[in-house]
């Protein structure tokens, strides 16, 4: 079985490896990070990634961009609310920035786009069908309860424990049909 390690005993390793070194393994630990603040402030609208980049020596650029473009690609995911979040479609923009062939990054982005239409769609469709599919079940209930109370009485099925855990299932096998093929683009984008 895999052991966890606590982070103290992975800041040790870390400094371990930092004392063993060479100048130019330090200078490109040194762009990690720099690579990793540059990709978080682009995230939050606070860097323009290509100016920033510029600002680096040419012999630190493709590590830099190398680190950007894995920080990038683990910010696109799927939509989860019904809509492509704001830092997905940042980290989308900042691909074709940190590219080495930006028009076939731009195509394989298309692709990504499409595929995220396709998913919405697809969930909103199998939404639409469970939230029908409840009110005929819950209709007669419905009807009962306002025979009983003598008033109208509005349901929403979205609440139900058991939608939510239809919901919850369908959801989960969405996601296990459109991942493998949001990872397959992303590989690409990792080689250009």
């Amino acid at each position: 079985m895999a052991e966890i390690k606590s982070a103290l005993e992975l800041a040790l390793e870390k400094a371990e490896r930092i004392g063993k070194a060479s100048p130019q393994e330090m200078q490109e630990l040194k762009w990690q990070e720099q690579a990793r603040h540059l990709a978080a402030a682009f995230l939050r609208e606070e860097a323009d990634l290509e100016a920033e980049l510029q600002k680096f020596p040419p012999e630190a650029q493709p590590a830099l961009a190398r680190q950007i473009r894995d920080i990038l690609l683990r910010n696109i995911t799927l939509p989860r609310e019904g809509r492509v979040e704001e830092v997905v479609q940042r980290a989308m923009t900042g691909m074709v920035h940190v590219a080495r062939d930006k028009k076939a990054a731009q195509r394989v982005l298309q692709e990504i786009d499409r595929l995220f239409k396709s998913f919405l769609q697809v969930r909103q469709n199998a939404m639409e069908q469970l939230k029908a599919q409840f009110n005929m079940q819950l209709d007669s209930v419905k009807k009962a309860l306002e025979a009983q109370m003598h008033r109208q009485i509005k349901v929403d099925v979205e609440q139900s424990p058991q939608f939510q855990e239809q919901w919850r299932g369908f959801e989960a096998q969405l996601l296990q049909q459109f991942e493998p093929l949001l990872e397959k683009h992303k590989n690409m984008l990792a080689t250009l």
